[in-house]
């Protein structure tokens, strides 16, 4: 199988989101990364260790897919158990090392989506319940839970952490 283009296009769209948000986080100041975030309800440090979550497990479900397993069956119910539990085991992660957790899964999972033939980007990667969704939606996903919760931490900087930015 050959590389596509379409894989290549959605690499570097989320690359470049990353690197966004990358710089962003980079430049933040230790207050900053303790402002709490109004729409999450989390500090600023641990939205961003909660979007490198949010790059590993759909990883996993592209993956899972490529070796011959079914597609991830994903469950909000489920997910939020996950977010709660991990949130208040992690509380404020440490600023150096979530840039370092987040620079290494951007990277692979970058690296996994260039690597990408038009037949797998056709895969499906995602169901739930009744819906299905190839990989190319579940990069578009990962992509798009960036620049959700990039805008969130943009937000509490805006605000100074007060809900609403007001």
């Amino acid at each position: 199988m050959t590389v596509s283009d379409r894989a290549a296009a959605l690499a570097d769209e989320f690359q470049e989101r990353f690197a966004t948000l990358d710089r962003l986080l980079q430049s933040l100041t230790v207050a900053e990364w303790a402002l709490p975030c109004s729409g999450e309800g989390w500090p600023v440090g641990y939205v961003a260790h909660h979007i490198g979550q949010g790059i590993v497990r759909p990883r996993g479900w592209i993956e899972q897919v490529l070796v011959g397993e079914e597609p991830f069956a994903f469950d909000w119910e489920v997910t939020h158990e996950l977010n709660r539990r991990r949130s208040a085991r992690l509380g404020l992660p440490p600023r150096d090392e979530t840039l370092r957790f987040l620079k290494l899964t951007a990277d692979h999972f970058g690296a996994l989506v260039r690597s990408l033939s038009e037949e797998q980007l056709d895969q499906i990667g995602f169901a739930q319940r009744d819906a299905r969704r190839d990989i190319a939606w579940v990069v578009k996903l990962v992509t798009r839970h960036i620049d959700e919760h990039r805008a969130g931490i943009l937000g509490a900087i805006a605000g100074g952490g007060r809900r609403g930015g007001q």
